[in-house]
């Protein structure tokens, strides 16, 4: 029994996800644009902010653009795994992540995301329906695989501004979505 037990807390363990960095702004689940605007005062500094997303976007794009230093960013899921870091995507230093079928936004310089400026989903499909953490800081900064480990040794930045652009397509569109597939399938 004792040994059953001892072996139940050893598995237990092995899956306890890394405590979550403390935010200083949640954007919940976005449709459309939001932003957020604070100050980077420190060396060394991370700053999170946190996202929801629901399962029904077709794409998001989250751009540092605005802040008046260098930045680097990484998006973590709710665990502490890496999705995605990204320095320079978007304006001058600034960072931009692309995913899903793109937005076709301009977020970035013409030689940036793709070659053109635009998101279009340079950063994959997707990440999925989850809780998702976004650490900023100021270049030069790196981002662990997992356990939210990001480490800076930037010095203090100034302002910075985190923009999300979203959507969630209405249940109307995502039917039509439906049988417009459902068409092309047919006329195979």
């Amino acid at each position: 029994m004792k040994k059953a037990l001892a072996l139940a807390l050893v598995a237990g363990l092995g899956s306890v996800a890394a405590a979550q960095p403390t935010t200083v702004y949640d954007f919940g689940t976005v449709n459309g644009m939001e932003s957020y605007t604070g100050s980077h005062t420190a060396s060394g500094q991370v700053i999170w902010v946190s996202i929801d997303l629901s399962g029904g976007e077709t794409y998001l794009d989250i751009t540092s653009n605005g802040t008046v230093f260098d930045t680097e960013i990484g998006l973590y899921r709710a665990d502490g795994t890496l999705v995605t870091s990204n320095d320079d995507d978007g304006i001058s230093l600034q960072s931009t992540l692309s995913f899903g079928t793109g937005s076709g936004l301009l977020l970035g310089d013409s030689w940036n995301l793709g070659g053109n400026g635009l998101a279009e989903g340079e950063n994959g499909a997707m990440p999925g329906a989850g809780h998702y953490y976004l650490a900023l800081s100021r270049y030069n900064t790196t981002f662990g695989a997992t356990g939210f480990d990001v480490t800076s040794t930037g010095t203090a930045g100034g302002a910075y501004t985190i923009t999300v652009y979203s959507n969630i397509p209405a249940p109307a569109s995502l039917a039509l979505l439906g049988l417009g597939g459902l068409v092309a399938r047919r006329r195979r």
